[in-house]
């Protein structure tokens, strides 16, 4: 690890401990304890990469990412997306809200996306640190990096910032939950047709995960 992410949080990549007894179940302090995972998640986001958080919007890109998404919205996958960023009739006004919420619809899953009850379910199993240690490792790699379900899996179990490492029988079911994200990512513009990092998913992927964890990158 490099001297700048010394002292970045680290983030674990299990699930939320300490309910295995469902008669012990405790659900408000399940809740408090998820939302606390949140705001570890998007501390983590803005502290590994404040170039991200510095960088300007690539406005052209977006522009026309969201023109497509309108212009699509009745089409898979953004039906979905409308349909997990729980919209309704009518898709935010402003591009990048747009952007960002259509990016993060199926980690944040506000809705029912009705991609089907097992994709749903596999893309649901991702933990904050599946997600957190593949983005930022995709965006520290920058554009052009190749975002396949492979390298997705790669890049997060390689994070420095997440702890622990994954088992050999963890490889199938996340990299069969990242291959479901791969293309949603590609449609909405920050994968370009190679599956590679573009310009908007440098700077949006991030802040989709953060949205999708009811915070910001832009708040200090």
């Amino acid at each position: 690890m490099s001297d700048s992410n010394q002292n970045v949080t680290r983030l674990p990549t299990g699930d939320v401990e300490g309910y295995d007894d469902l008669a012990d179940f405790d659900a408000e302090g399940f809740l408090q304890e998820w939302q606390e995972a949140d705001r570890a998640a998007v501390d983590l986001l803005r502290e590994a990469l404040p170039d991200v958080v510095a960088a300007t919007v690539p406005a052209e890109s977006l522009a026309e990412a969201a023109k497509h998404i309108r212009t699509h919205l009745t089409e898979w996958p953004h039906r979905h997306l409308a349909a997990a960023a729980d919209w309704g009739k009518q898709p935010p006004a402003d591009d990048e809200i747009l952007w960002i919420q259509a990016a993060g619809a199926l980690v944040s899953m506000n809705g029912e996306s009705g991609l089907g009850s097992h994709e749903e379910s596999s893309l649901m199993t991702l933990q904050h640190g599946d997600w957190a240690g593949a983005v930022i490792g995709l965006a520290r790699a920058g554009v052009g990096t190749r975002a396949w379900a492979e390298d997705l899996y790669s890049l997060a179990d390689n994070c420095p910032e997440i702890e622990g490492a994954y088992e050999p029988d963890d490889r199938e079911p996340i990299e069969f939950a990242f291959g479901l994200i791969v293309p949603i990512w590609e449609a909405v513009g920050a994968l370009d047709e190679h599956r590679r990092l573009t310009d908007l998913g440098r700077w949006g992927l991030p802040r989709a995960l953060a949205w999708a964890w009811d915070g910001s990158m832009d708040e200090g």
